[in-house]
């Protein structure tokens, strides 16, 4: 019997055993059963997550702030009328000096009033807290001062300041508050900061009015100023008096405080029966200003309704307990996380995934907006990518719709890995939980026209939709949902390893004008062809996560030798077409081999020091080598630098972590990963071994 014939007759024999329905049909493709779908589509409603989002967009909840409290105290008590009693607050001292790993906290904030006037060349007000509280910047302490206005332009190098005397003075700029407020105020003695969005930010919409914050230190309270925010309008009619030469004087009043605070998370669960240690985690930040509508007050009340609505099955018996334990963790964005994930090491064992709900429900006409899905990077694969992606897929093809909400088709995306919220904590090589987002970008966002008008109860209701249905899959898998989504996993897998051949010849097509251009496009190639297996590889082991039998562990086994055949398949072909363009271009073939600078990159080890978990906060290394441009200066950014640090194992050579970013993303020089792990090591954050 021929092997292919070997291996269709397992297929069947093994979907037997487990009681699995061979169809063809592909009417139905949803991993969710219909029973569960079902309930689930009848009793969440967008209407009651929508009342939650009015409600919580009334709490101006910063993190470490009293608002926050009042906030996570308002979803305490509707979890405890929904049966959910087991919701607690937690908190750890915050202050602007604790770190908790690289993560330095932030200090408490309390503000009571805040206005700022034009005295001359004409009087009108620029700004109140009381009518629009983004105005006032968050940290901003008790002033009550006039003084003139100067620009400083983007107010964040030394070379803005050149010439300029800003002591006593207040300064308009276009750059992060809370870095120009360090500039100008900590270091040159200005009273306070005026800023608003650059011309290259969503140039669209002249009249928006930024959130941001100072984020000072405890120890510079006695220098710490205030700030205001005001629309690019207003700045444009500010620069136009200072150009025509007028002195421009301005009136700020402010009576606000910083102090030392806690930063606080609060989580709530209904508990598993079989699997109790496992936890399936929902999360969302419950922290941001007032209004804060759609980010993100709307995926805090998504939260609750999914609880509510499972709490409500469960109760009358028409969903049973789930085996797993669902955690539902209201967060402190970023900085609460990393406290949480600090003070609770079990997080890395016992969670098995985790969904990210944040700004989920964007009315996508008024925000020209779409909802996305991020899947997890290529330092975690996981079995979660193709669970959400199915359900996503079929959700498009129900028409849900609330009463009050729109009717618009259900535009998605399906996006490669973007941090920018809490999935990028736990999904962190150190902390190692496969983490999701579900979003929407949004112009609107982190601005004072984030208001409850622009979210949709029917886009909302889709979201919770998506999310209730994952988390009870997981909840609840056995043997047999793992077989299902194993055929998931490894048939979108090959899919994407055949993406990133593609993604290799291509880079072969346009490397063509030498020999040794082309055959470093041929090296790289392999390495992407490599790391995709790897990548799909580790997706489906995930799988076994849910199995318990032999024969289902035994048939994921063939899913793996099928897929390492595809891999021998998929290298041939790279070589083949190498070939090819050689004999077009009229070089010979060569080898790999390794340059002697990959030898001794190959005998490096890198290792995480035991106090370095979790991402690498922005301005740590600056702070740790006591050099304030230093992030200017780094080798690798964004995602790039996310992933290698992501890599390092303590097994991984210098060389393989940077094959493994390189076939993540693009060719990164090897010489910028190790600068870039040297200037880690100077920071004491990890070592470089040779290997014995």
């Amino acid at each position: 019997m021929s092997r292919g014939k070997k291996l269709f007759l397992m297929t069947v024999l093994l979907a037997l055993s487990l009681g699995v329905s061979l169809s063809f049909s592909q009417q139905d493709t949803a991993l969710v059963c219909p029973k569960v779908r079902e309930l689930l589509l009848t009793e969440l409603s967008g209407e009651i997550a929508r009342e939650h989002v009015i409600h919580i967009s009334r709490f101006d909840r910063i993190q470490a702030s009293a608002g926050w409290h009042e906030a996570a105290l308002y979803i305490m008590e509707q979890l405890k009328r929904y049966g959910i009693s087991d919701a607690r607050i937690e908190g750890w001292p915050s202050n602007g000096e604790i770190k908790y790993y690289t993560w330095t906290t932030p200090v408490g904030w309390e503000a009571e009033f805040g206005e700022l006037w034009v005295v001359e060349p004409q009087r009108m007000r620029l700004a109140s807290y009381e009518e629009l509280p983004t105005t006032l910047v968050k940290h901003s302490v008790s002033h009550d001062v006039t003084a003139e206005l100067v620009d400083v332009g983007s107010g964040l190098r030394p070379d803005d300041y050149e010439g300029v005397d800003v002591k006593g003075k207040i300064v308009l700029a276009t750059g992060y508050t809370g870095d120009v407020h360090r500039q100008a105020v900590i270091k040159r003695g200005a009273l306070g900061v005026i800023t608003y969005m650059a011309p290259d930010s969503r140039r669209y919409y002249p009249d928006l009015v930024q959130y941001t914050a100072l984020w000072p230190r405890w120890s510079e309270r006695d220098k710490v100023g205030f700030g205001f925010n005001i629309s690019r309008e207003q700045s444009s009619m500010l620069q136009r008096w200072l150009g025509q030469g007028k002195k421009v004087l301005l009136h700020a009043q402010v009576k606000g405080k910083i102090y030392e605070s806690k930063i606080e998370m609060m989580s709530a669960t209904i508990p598993g029966t079989t699997f109790p240690e496992q936890e399936v985690l929902i999360c969302g930040h419950l922290d941001h200003y007032k209004p804060g509508a759609n980010d993100n007050a709307s995926g805090s009340a998504g939260m609750l309704e999914i609880a509510r609505a499972l709490q409500r099955l469960i109760s009358r018996g028409q969903l049973s307990p789930p085996k797993r334990t669902i955690r539902f963790l209201w967060v402190s964005e970023m900085y609460g996380t990393i406290a949480y994930l600090k003070n609770h090491p079990e997080v890395s064992q016992r969670t098995i995934a985790n969904i990210n709900l944040d700004m989920i429900g964007e009315d996508s006409v008024k925000t020209n907006s779409y909802f996305y899905v991020t899947r997890t990077p290529d330092s975690n694969p996981s079995f979660l990518n193709d669970l959400v992606e199915n359900m996503v897929i079929h959700t498009s093809r129900v028409n849900i719709t609330s009463p009050r909400g729109s009717r618009f088709p259900f535009n998605y995306r399906i996006s490669p890995y973007g941090g920018g919220s809490d999935h990028y904590m736990f999904t962190e090589g150190s902390i190692g939980v496969p983490a999701t987002m579900f979003g929407h970008p949004d112009p609107y966002h982190h601005t004072i026209q984030d208001t409850v008008d622009k979210v949709d109860s029917t886009e909302l209701k889709r979201v919770c939709y998506i999310a209730a249905c994952c988390a009870w899959w997981m909840a609840n898998a056995s043997d047999e949902e793992a077989l299902s989504l194993a055929h998931e996993v490894a048939k979108r897998g090959l899919g994407r390893a055949g993406l990133d051949l593609c993604r290799a010849m291509r880079a072969m097509d346009d490397s063509t004008a030498t020999p040794d251009e082309l055959y470093t496009a041929y090296k790289e190639g392999v390495n992407v062809v490599k790391h995709a297996f790897y990548r799909e590889f580790s997706a489906l082991r995930s799988v076994l996560l849910f199995v318990e039998k032999e024969p289902t562990r035994g048939y994921i086994r063939l899913l793996e030798e099928n897929l390492g055949a595809n891999q021998r398949f998929f290298l041939r072909e790279v070589e083949d077409y190498y070939g090819l363009l050689c004999q077009r271009l009229g070089c010979p073939v060569r080898k790999i081999t390794l340059t002697e600078e990959e030898k001794r990159a190959a005998k490096l080890i890198v290792v995480r020091s035991e106090e370095f978990k979790g991402p690498l906060a922005s301005g740590y290394l600056a702070e740790k080598l006591g050099d304030e441009t230093i992030e200017e200066k780094l080798p690798l950014r964004g995602n790039i630098a996310y992933e290698t640090i992501n890599f390092i194992d303590g097994k991984r050579s210098l060389l393989q972590i940077r094959n493994a970013v390189s076939g993540e993303y693009r060719p990164v020089e090897l010489k910028a990963v190790e600068e870039y792990l040297r200037m880690l090591e100077k920071a004491g954050l990890v070592r470089i071994e040779e290997r014995r």
